[in-house]
């Protein structure tokens, strides 16, 4: 007698059990997948804010740190916080007293309180380069008595150029106030500002001048001067500025950038020379 052999292949109730096993399987995969994707997006949204983030601030701390000491000023408007600062371009020392020695070169030095007004002095160790637009400063204190705003102790150089040993200023405005106690004097570029506005914009403003007060929007000193930005997802943008010692300050920045739901605050503290 034959034996009787059974087909093979799966029973109805097999195929069930497997589909259903594959669609728990297919729907748990697909939520991992989802969730690292959102995770990578997340991941890369706050990558690319952290990295705007800190180039905004890398440059807020660079202009900050080589600005002329005693210029960087601060104030909070209706419309966002204005930070300005006094570019440095080049510094030195000059010569306070004439030679005694028989050194040929050394009989140019800057007197103060001199009539007629002394117009030019020697450098004492490297030559400068002093750029066209910029001005000569000594001893910025920061206040009514000797305060490169005010312009009291700022002088326009007669003579530019690189290398230069002896520089030449005009008169007009009369001689330096204050003998630095260093003999320290500064080559300086124009008021710079920066304004984080409450709409998220931070804007880096040139050209507009010298002013005694700091200037804001409100009072239209930047209507037509060069303006570029630096950001536009500022959601909170901070300056507090502390004078503290009397020759060594800092400056406080807190910066918040904002996009697609993601924050990233950068806080940093910035050394501000004040020996001038």
């Amino acid at each position: 007698m034959k034996a009787s052999r059974r087909n093979a292949g799966f029973t109805l109730v097999e195929l069930v059990l497997v589909i259903a096993l594959l669609g728990v399987v297919g729907t748990l995969g697909a939520g991992f997948i989802a969730q690292a994707a959102q995770m990578y997006r997340i991941g890369t949204a706050r990558a690319e804010l952290m990295d705007e983030a800190s180039e905004v601030m890398r440059r807020l701390a660079r202009e900050v740190a080589g600005s002329l000491p005693n210029s960087v000023r601060v104030t909070v408007a209706a419309d966002g916080a204005y930070l300005e600062l006094v570019p440095t371009l080049a510094a030195g020392r000059y010569r306070a007293h004439a030679s005694v020695s028989a050194e040929p070169t050394g009989n140019n030095p800057l007197e103060f309180g001199a009539s007629p007004v002394d117009t030019s002095f020697q450098v004492l160790g490297p030559p400068v380069d002093v750029a066209a637009g910029s001005q000569l400063v000594v001893y910025n204190l920061g206040s009514a008595e000797a305060d490169a705003y005010l312009g009291n102790n700022r002088r326009t150089p007669v003579a530019t150029g690189t290398g230069l040993s002896t520089l030449s200023y005009s008169a007009a405005g009369g001689g330096f106030p204050i003998d630095s106690p260093d003999h320290r004097f500064f080559v300086v570029g124009a008021p710079v500002s920066f304004h984080c506005a409450s709409d998220g914009r931070l804007t880096r403003y040139t050209g507009y001048g010298w002013s005694a007060t700091q200037p804001t929007l409100s009072t239209g000193s930047f209507t037509g001067v060069s303006a570029s930005r630096l950001a536009t997802t500022a959601s909170e943008c901070h300056f507090e500025l502390d004078a503290g010692l009397a020759n060594l300050g800092s400056l406080l920045i807190r910066l918040t950038l904002s996009r697609d739901g993601e924050s990233v605050t950068l806080l940093h503290q910035v050394t501000v020379d004040a020996t001038p």
